[in-house]
């Protein structure tokens, strides 16, 4: 038993709308669906903290202030990296990137009481909720899809708190547990 935990930030996703976006799961056969229950989106990955900087890091986002706000997902992307990335947009994009913020800078204060933090980003970021991978896709497909799904969106949503999950990698998917539920005012 490793005495470490692979942790990120996320907002988790009402049942209700992890079963919209799971209606979408559907006609591209060399996708790899995100299993409904993992469906979230990441505000940011922290890498693997040791049993005592998870501590520390559960107590610095207890001060994490925030108000709960209203959310949609729409409109299916794709990101090119070394596979495909079949994602959908979050809105409304500001409140998302000031919560995240909030939460980085706060994270950033503390810094020096961790080892092993990632807190770089190579990109900017971008409020998303990814859906599917594909290493190998057929192009036509892709498209289709696109089309198809391109008015899609889910019911508003609240969202009144952020979750520090921690992973476990297995072949088969990750495993995601709920370490820690921070509520928004």
């Amino acid at each position: 038993m490793s005495d470490r935990k692979r942790l990120f930030i996320a907002i988790d996703l009402p049942d209700s709308v992890q079963l919209e976006v799971e209606r979408c799961q559907i006609g591209i056969p060399t996708a790899k669906w995100v299993k409904k229950e993992n469906l979230h989106l990441t505000l940011q990955f922290l890498g693997e903290l040791s049993f005592e900087e998870f501590k520390i890091l559960r107590h610095i986002l207890s001060t994490v202030k925030g108000k709960s706000f209203y959310m949609v997902l729409k409109e299916p992307k794709v990101f090119f990296k070394k596979q495909k990335i079949l994602w959908l947009k979050a809105e409304p994009e500001e409140v998302i990137i000031n919560l995240r913020n909030n939460i980085l800078k706060i994270i950033q204060k503390e810094k020096s009481q961790f080892n092993n933090l990632i807190l770089k980003d190579k990109e900017k970021f971008l409020p998303h909720v990814t859906i599917a991978r594909m290493n190998q896709v057929n192009q036509r497909k892709l498209n289709d899809y696109l089309l198809t799904f391109e008015n899609f969106s889910t019911m508003e949503f609240k969202v009144d708190s952020f979750i520090l999950f921690s992973s476990i990698l297995k072949p088969e998917g990750a495993i995601y547990t709920r370490e820690e539920i921070y509520k928004l005012d």
